[in-house]
């Protein structure tokens, strides 16, 4: 099996640190390759090779390879995950499209790891026509502390199901365990739309609350956040509800606030973003509920709101 990894960030070097785990247990049908970003593979075109850093849950430290992905890696992949940002997930796909597996019976197959929805309806007919097209959502904690650094914070949960494509069992098992065996523990969905909605409105919440007041995680559940999370869920189960997506205002309400004590001590991504003068994943996520409630009619002030609110410190930053 060929898996190539598109992305260096936290999410990406954390699953190919684990992934690589299994090269390294003598799993000689695994052959791992990273894509880098376009400042390291300019920095690297003469390297196959780099150093990167991994620390665990308890505190061990491991360095090892990145084995850089080159076109014929790319051609040769079973499977490609882009662990990038959402607004960054159209480029990279059109830029290594040309280089897709589609001359077998099994097109490569392509794996969505990212915050926020909409990528997918950015992505050219063509890859949606020729490949099955997967989203994998995960509760794990990772910090990039510098680059090729990485620390896993948080054990968690990822949920994997198909967003396009033609089901295929065989497939979707050997998809599932692959990655369960690398870190678990990863729960296939049938109706991963659902699960992608939760998260959505975990992360519409969470996120902007984080990043416009510079709080941790755990201090959304105090008090005087308590009406806008009220407000922001409300609009979203509307939302929600208009895209034939059930939510339960009560479960969403109890749902951010296990999430946010369970990270309650971490930097939300988008924190991390806005602080470190990046692009966040905002137009994704509340800006996503935003457009949304203009298709279907629906006023959504207070998501717009924090959707414009970060927005402006992008700008500012």
């Amino acid at each position: 099996m060929n898996i190539v990894i598109v992305g260096q960030g936290a999410m990406g070097l954390l699953w190919y640190h684990h992934i690589q785990q299994l090269v390294t247990n003598n799993d000689n049908e695994i052959q791992l390759h990273l894509l880098p970003s376009k400042s390291l593979a300019s920095s690297q075109s003469q390297q196959q090779y780099a150093q990167y850093t991994f620390t665990d849950r308890n505190n061990r430290q491991y360095q090892s390879k990145i084995n850089y992905a080159k076109p014929q890696n790319i051609q040769a992949a079973d499977i490609v995950m882009l662990c990038l940002k959402s607004y960054k997930v159209a480029t990279a796909l059109n830029e290594i499209a040309a280089h897709l597996n589609t001359k077998r019976n099994n097109n490569a197959l392509i794996v969505l790891a990212h915050n926020g929805m909409g990528t997918l309806t950015e992505l050219p007919q063509s890859i949606i026509n020729k490949h099955n097209i997967y989203a994998l959502l995960t509760t794990h904690g990772c910090l990039r502390t510098a680059p090729l650094t990485i620390t896993h914070t948080g054990a968690g949960t990822t949920d994997i199901g198909l967003l396009s494509g033609i089901s295929d069992l065989t497939e979707q098992q050997a998809l599932s365990q692959l990655l369960n065996i690398a870190l678990p523990t990863v729960t296939y969905h049938q109706k991963i739309k659902q699960k992608q909605w939760l998260k959505l409105a975990v992360n519409c919440v969470i996120n902007p609350l984080t990043a416009i007041n510079n709080i941790d995680n755990g201090q959304v559940n105090n008090v005087e956040y308590a009406a806008t999370t009220v407000f922001l869920l409300k609009e979203i189960v509307a939302v929600a509800n208009a895209e034939a997506v059930n939510l339960e205002q009560v479960d969403l309400e109890k749902k951010v606030q296990e999430v946010s004590e369970a990270t309650a001590k971490n930097c939300s991504s988008m924190r991390c973003d806005v602080l470190a003068g990046r692009k966040t994943e905002i137009d994704y996520i509340n800006g996503y509920i935003h457009r949304l409630g203009i298709k279907h009619g629906i006023a959504t002030p207070e998501n717009t709101k924090l959707w414009q609110a970060v927005k402006k410190l992008e700008v500012n930053s």
